[in-house]
């Protein structure tokens, strides 16, 4: 069903409910869907099934409060420019990984482009750009984020400077992310990961969300993020979590 005629359908059940439907009796509605959207839009209390049973019931701001974890703080960070500081860095620890070394002339975006790394020198050189083996683990066939490089340097041809250390960089820049918030709010939890793109949980528990939003607005530069927003939990993540549970059971991975 299209935007328009959802919001027509929804008024229609409304004036049902309220008893302006020219009747002048109120109707009572039992409303079955898998939008948490259109709960919040129409039901007054809300029952959320999973796997057959009845996981709790009352309205959405009392869900919310029941089952929800505190505050979901979701960031991206800023892709690498040219210009970057922490890029040219990375740059110049990949070049001097493999005695390669470039003058300032006309010709050096040209011959940079021409610099490649097969998959060991490409491990070799993330290890000495993070100092550990962090970058170097990700450059696998397993990880999602490492994965193209892993790729390309595995190619007859390897992967090109640039690339290798726009990666370095993004990566880098997304652990500096979490080491944030595993430093200053111990018991929140990474949810979610998708491109540049990071969702936090953070307890609520005397945590205010003004001080919250402080926090991250004073070390958003630092950060390198581009933008973030904090919500409380939604009932979208509420019903996701009753249904992960419940597939969980199902797949006879909870003993419980």
């Amino acid at each position: 069903m299209d935007p328009v005629s959802r919001r027509d359908l929804w008024g229609v059940i409304s004036r049902m409910v309220l008893g302006e439907n020219g009747s002048g009796r109120k109707t009572s509605v039992i409303l079955t869907t898998h939008s948490m959207e259109e709960c919040e839009a129409l039901c007054p209390r809300i029952c959320i099934m999973a796997g057959g049973k009845v996981k709790c019931i009352g309205s959405a701001q009392h869900l919310k409060n029941r089952f929800g974890k505190g505050f979901q703080v979701e960031v991206k960070v800023d892709e690498p420019k040219e210009d970057d500081a922490d890029l040219k860095n990375v740059v110049g620890i990949l070049l001097s990984s493999i005695s390669k070394t470039l003058n300032s002339d006309p010709e050096e975006d040209v011959r940079r482009a021409e610099v490649f790394f097969n998959l060991d020198e490409a491990k070799a050189a993330s290890i000495k750009v993070s100092e550990d083996e962090y970058l170097s683990n990700m450059i696998s066939d397993e990880d999602p984020a490492g994965y193209v490089i892993y790729k390309n340097a595995n190619s007859a041809t390897g992967v090109e400077l640039n690339e290798l250390a726009a990666f370095c960089t993004t990566e880098l820049r997304m652990r500096s992310v979490k080491t944030f918030f595993h430093s200053n709010y111990p018991s929140s939890i990474l949810r979610e990961t998708q491109d540049t793109r990071m969702r936090f949980e953070v307890p609520s528990e005397r945590v205010k969300i003004s001080s919250l939003f402080a926090h991250i607005e004073d070390n958003k530069a630092s950060l390198k993020l581009q933008d973030y927003g904090i919500s409380q939990t939604t009932l979208e993540q509420v019903f996701n979590m009753h249904a992960a549970v419940a597939e969980a059971k199902k797949e006879g991975a909870d003993d419980k």
